[in-house]
């Protein structure tokens, strides 16, 4: 068991490399990274590179992906020979459809049952049966919202383990900065009005003064509704899962 107010105030002050290298050393292999493969994911990927460990990088492919999405994950793998494994739910879309005679994704009701089934269930079924301790994840403060106040490091009761967030206190300037001068590869709808990226069906630009997440699930606040916000397979934005 950590104790969270001892080891985040110890990393509090510690570069992001540092906070990363913490959670490997504690432990070990069982530390793995949690990649949605946007900005701050190709951040952390590269961050691994770094270190030069060959931990597990996680990425649950819905199968409602973008194909950038796809090719990105690719693209680090060719060029980093990072150790990327991709999870899969257990109904592909065809199946989930038929079970639950709708697309989930288009009602409000659905939605979290969809981002359950497709992401939440996979990474929980992996972090489970594989023994994984310890989840890294590029959450930040400056996102706001549920992510306002996160700490570096907090508990994950889903799997018994820990959340650890090694850049919570960058800015959006600081990621761009260390993306260029790394020149690490990102994705490539980032340049086309999607700073937010998640599945094909639920993500749409942003268009000029909208906040970042405002294409993620738009056609869920239509007419003024209240729509989600995350898709809920980070405990720390109020998943419950």
């Amino acid at each position: 068991m950590l104790d969270l107010e001892k080891v985040n105030s110890h990393l509090e002050s510690k570069t992001a490399l540092e906070r990363m290298a913490f959670g490997i050393s504690e432990f070990e292999q069982g530390a793995v990274l949690l990649s949605s493969m946007q900005k701050t994911s190709s951040v952390l990927m590269h961050m691994f590179h770094e270190l030069g460990v060959d931990n597990e990088i996680v990425f649950v492919d819905t199968g409602f992906h973008f194909h950038e999405t796809l090719q990105l994950r690719d693209e680090f793998m060719r060029k980093y020979k990072l150790n990327i494994r991709t999870l899969y739910p257990t109904l592909t879309p065809e199946q989930q459809e038929e079970q639950y005679r709708c697309k989930l994704y288009q009602t409000v009701e659905g939605q979290p049952v969809c981002c359950d089934i497709r992401k939440g269930q996979p990474f929980l079924r992996y972090m489970k049966k594989e023994g994984r301790q310890l989840v890294f994840g590029g959450r930040r403060r400056e996102e706001g919202s549920a992510r306002a106040n996160i700490a570096i490091v907090s508990e994950d009761p889903r799997f018994k383990g820990y959340n650890l967030n090694p850049i919570v206190d960058w800015t959006r300037d600081m990621v761009t900065d260390y993306i260029k001068t790394h020149d690490v590869p990102v994705h490539s709808l980032h340049s086309l009005c999607y700073p937010s990226i998640g599945c094909q069906c639920c993500t749409t630009p942003v268009m000029e003064g909208e906040e970042a997440r405002a294409g993620r699930w738009r056609h869920l606040r239509e007419d003024g509704r209240t729509g989600p916000a995350y898709c809920g397979i980070n405990f720390t934005d109020g998943s419950g899962i």
